[in-house]
């Protein structure tokens, strides 16, 4: 039967069959089980650091509570009563565990159980995407895949997490699972920037994308923002060298400052298991970071860092988590012990932009190469 036979059959007027196409042509940025993004009203990637916290994640197992336990602690105690706290686990007995050692709250904390084997690592899981104009759902935008996860039960587990948010009766939110590869820490946006570490590049060149032209304009599309799509940063997730405060302002770090800081007893003393690298070369991929982002028109404050040698723990103060409500800007800002003189230096750099800061001890996490933006997404913020 010709295509105009089947047609006429079908009997399928004009508008639903232009309405059919427009929809298949709506779903190359997603793919999977998940509701695609053309069935939601989806707006741009939640920004970092505009607008008052409403709805936070967590994840939690009890394998590693004495690694999240006291950052969890220290951050949950300090949030104000309109945030609500989502804390992904498997079951009632993990909830009540980390209920117990956190203790009394003014936010409140609601328990989305599971079943089945994960990371307390919620950053890298998805990224939120805001709803656009009367939709009221945050769209969860998944990564293709986990790095890992054929290998790594656990982290197998943390590829459904955005769905089983989206699948809470109680979460305002739709799951959709992207074409490309990313962790969500990859990311670090304002209302008006997307800045995407150069690991993105590389995971999805000649893979999921042929040209890096290509890439820049998927992302774009996803994103909903300008996208600076970093060519030189170190080797690891953004939030780790920089973060966006608002303003048309990025904070950076800066291994230089840290070493005219500190004496080299007080660097030999950084509790980094192989040293602190403070070295030009690695300086020089910091300072790369704050020439393109002055490049794109930001300015740029520079604060101090010690990377270590292993390119994986960071005594970082950019690791952080950012509220603005009431008028005022608060920063939870990641402490580290045996680290005095650098804790003071990044709680200075905070307060001169104007923010509280409010501590968070990260000494039992951070040696597990994250810190606590890595411990913490954001799922809704008020406009």
């Amino acid at each position: 039967m010709s295509a105009s036979g089947m047609l006429s059959r079908l009997r399928w007027p004009l508008g639903v069959i232009i309405g059919v196409v427009a929809a298949l042509l709506a779903m190359p940025l997603f793919s999977g089980k998940d509701k695609p993004a053309a069935e939601a009203t989806v707006g741009p990637v939640l920004s970092d650091c505009d607008g008052a916290m409403r709805e936070l994640v967590i994840q939690y197992t009890s394998d590693s509570a004495a690694i999240v336990t006291k950052p969890y602690q220290d951050f949950l105690t300090q949030l104000p009563s309109a945030v609500t706290v989502h804390v992904v686990c498997r079951d009632r007995g993990a909830f009540d565990e980390l209920s117990a050692a956190v203790g009394r709250t003014d936010c409140t904390l609601h328990p989305v159980f599971v079943g089945h084997t994960m990371t307390s690592w919620s950053r890298d899981r998805w990224i939120c995407m805001q709803p656009a104009g009367t939709a009221t759902a945050f769209t969860l935008l998944s990564p293709k895949g986990e790095m890992g996860a054929d290998a790594w039960p656990e982290r197998k587990g943390d590829e459904l997490i955005g769905e089983d948010l989206a699948a809470a009766s109680d979460i305002d939110a739709t799951a959709v699972r992207s074409e490309l590869y990313f962790d969500g820490g990859d990311f670090v946006c304002d209302n008006a920037t997307a800045f995407v570490t150069p690991n993105v590049r590389k995971r999805n060149l000649q893979n999921t994308v042929k040209t890096e032209r290509e890439l820049l304009e998927r992302l774009k599309e996803l994103l909903g923002r300008n996208v600076i799509l970093l060519k030189t940063a170190p080797d690891h997730h953004a939030g780790m060298y920089m973060m966006t405060v608002g303003n048309g302002t990025v904070l950076v770090g800066d291994p230089r400052a840290a070493r005219e800081l500190l004496t080299e007893e007080e660097i030999a003393a950084l509790p980094l298991p192989e040293g602190a690298d403070l070295s030009e070369e690695t300086c020089a991929k910091f300072d790369a970071v704050a020439e393109q982002c002055r490049d794109a028109g930001y300015k740029v404050v520079r604060v101090p860092v010690a990377p270590g040698h292993d390119g994986r723990r960071f005594l970082t103060y950019l690791n952080c988590v950012l509220d603005e409500r009431d008028g005022k800007r608060v920063v939870y800002m990641p402490t580290f012990a045996a680290a005095e003189k650098l804790n003071a230096a990044g709680t200075k750099a905070w307060q001169d932009l104007g923010f509280e800061v409010k501590p968070v001890d990260c000494t039992s996490c951070y040696r597990f190469f994250g810190s606590l933006r890595c411990l913490v997404n954001v799922l809704s913020r008020d406009k």
